[in-house]
């Protein structure tokens, strides 16, 4: 069996595996989920408006939002092929760099060892820039490698592509950049292609792909890198050491699965062992290479932590970790004989299927059992269309503005057949640059909030900032576990 578990075969399992995920992990929310999430309401309601960036982010996972729900019914269901998607591309990217630094069988183990991460299946149904940014940091370490060691022009071009379209989804697809541009400047068999076109090539592109959003950074006032600082503020040292220690902790155990599956392939000998790898220059640069790729991302993201003391969010770590399934496979030199890939393809669909049932079970029994609602059981499409009946009784006219927090007024713009915009009413106009006040007072706008939360009454920062709305009465809205009070007001066009 194991003689027989190469070439085709491999591949075959391979496809088979990345194609289970995927149609598992977008299957599961598209039949439990029945309103979008946090992350996703927010993308909308950027995406709309077509910036060259947003207050927290760069644009380009909001466009792509955007354009994955322009069509009719407000299904999600592409949103959440679209993040299934991004790690299938995970999966194929550390498979093409696992053939080539190790044997097949290695780099499928290599693979699949990812199935057993946290960060790469319970939470991916939210489709957000994290999840964005993980396929471009496993492109990037798979066509590094092509370009160091083939010296193609193209490669060298699409790793740059690849690196400026990274950011394009998120900043810390600099923690990706630096740790292995570090890592050319420091290795000799890399360092000698500086001599070569090939890395300003990439250099170049990259640049290039990314100056439109760079000087709209410096147009902006800075108030996306201002949101990393706010996010993860500086603290006590003492505080931040015990974060510090959180943080490490928590993606030890994200990986705890994942070693789990490893420790059933650990190096006992065996007649059908896979032989070590014979030594030399090319083998000692691939095993440099990927242990750069694998650690140097979290590292970088730890020093600049500790250097700044600010202390990273447990969720930034996700697409910084997609090759350390290859680098674990690589360190044990598993024994592949045909009792233990049984054994690991068993337990391999426990890891697919096991945080697939807790996942049903949470979005089915939360709001039964335990009498509590998560984002994606709230009841959007009601607020929408109380939202939009309240304006056209009141206007006759479409409704073009809602303003609030991001989670009401989100919800009310994304699901309102209108598809007005939306303003969040904690920045003001600097966070919401595609309105201003001339054009909300010309077009009207109508106000939500949470009126349990905030009170009846319009709450004062909105009566400051838009004196003269009317308040309408309270829209109680029926969720599966509770009732959600919605204060609404018109501001009416002047």
């Amino acid at each position: 069996m194991v003689r027989r578990l190469q070439g085709q075969g491999v591949s075959r399992i391979f496809a088979l595996a990345v194609l289970s995920h995927v149609i598992l992990w977008t299957l599961l929310p598209g039949l439990l989920l029945n309103n979008a999430s946090l992350d996703i309401v927010e993308a909308l309601a950027w995406g709309h408006e077509w910036q060259l960036g947003y207050e927290k982010d760069p644009p380009l996972w909001p466009w792509v939002t955007e354009v994955l729900t322009m069509w009719p019914g407000k299904n999600l269901w592409a949103c959440y092929l679209a993040a299934q998607i991004c790690i299938g591309t995970v999966f194929v990217a550390v498979w093409q760099l696992g053939r080539r630094v190790t044997t097949q069988r290695e780099a499928l183990i290599g693979a699949l060892l990812l199935e057993g991460v946290y960060y790469f299946n319970f939470p991916t149904p939210e489709f957000n820039d994290i999840i964005l940014q993980m396929p471009f940091g496993a492109l990037f370490g798979w066509l590094l490698h092509r370009a160091l060691t083939d010296n193609r022009l193209r490669d060298w071009f699409l790793c740059g592509l690849v690196a400026g379209l990274g950011l394009w989804a998120r900043y810390s697809m600099g923690a990706y950049l630096v740790p292995m541009a570090i890592f050319v400047l420091a290795h000799p068999l890399a360092r000698r292609r500086l001599a070569e076109p090939g890395p300003w090539v990439l250099a170049a592109t990259a640049l290039l792909v990314f100056l439109p959003h760079m000087v709209w950074i410096v147009d902006s006032g800075f108030i996306s890198i201002q949101y990393v600082a706010r996010r993860a503020p500086e603290i006590a040292k003492g505080d931040y050491l015990i974060k510090l220690v959180s943080f490490i902790g928590a993606q030890l155990a994200a990986f705890i699965p994942m070693l789990l599956l490893a420790l059933m392939l650990w190096r006992w000998r065996d007649k059908d062992a896979t032989p070590p790898s014979p030594q030399g220059s090319r083998k000692e640069f691939d095993r440099a290479y990927l242990v750069a790729l694998a650690l140097g991302p979290i590292v970088f993201s730890l020093v600049l932590s500790f250097m700044t003391q600010r202390p990273p969010r447990v969720m930034w770590a996700a697409p910084l970790l997609c090759f350390m399934g290859l680098l674990v496979a690589t360190a044990i030199r598993p024994v592949l004989n045909a009792q233990r890939l049984r054994t690991f393809g068993r337990a391999w669909l426990v890891a697919l299927l096991l945080p697939a049932l807790l996942f049903a079970l949470d979005q089915i029994g939360r709001p039964l059992l335990a009498g509590k609602e998560s984002r994606t059981h709230f009841p959007g499409r009601q607020l929408a269309a109380e939202v939009t009946h309240r304006w056209h009784a009141e206007t006759g006219m479409p409704l073009k503005y809602v303003i609030g927090d991001t989670w009401y007024a989100g919800n009310a713009a994304f699901y309102s057949d209108d598809r007005p915009s939306a303003m969040f009413v904690y920045g003001g106009y600097r966070f919401n640059p595609w309105l201003t006040a001339e054009g909300v007072r010309k077009s009207g706008a109508v106000l939500v909030w949470d009126a349990e939360l905030e009170g009846a009454d319009i709450p004062k920062f909105f009566a400051e900032q838009f004196p003269g709305a009317a308040l309408q009465p309270q829209a109680p809205l029926e969720g599966p576990a509770s009732v959600h009070k919605i204060g609404i007001a018109i501001l009416f066009p002047s």
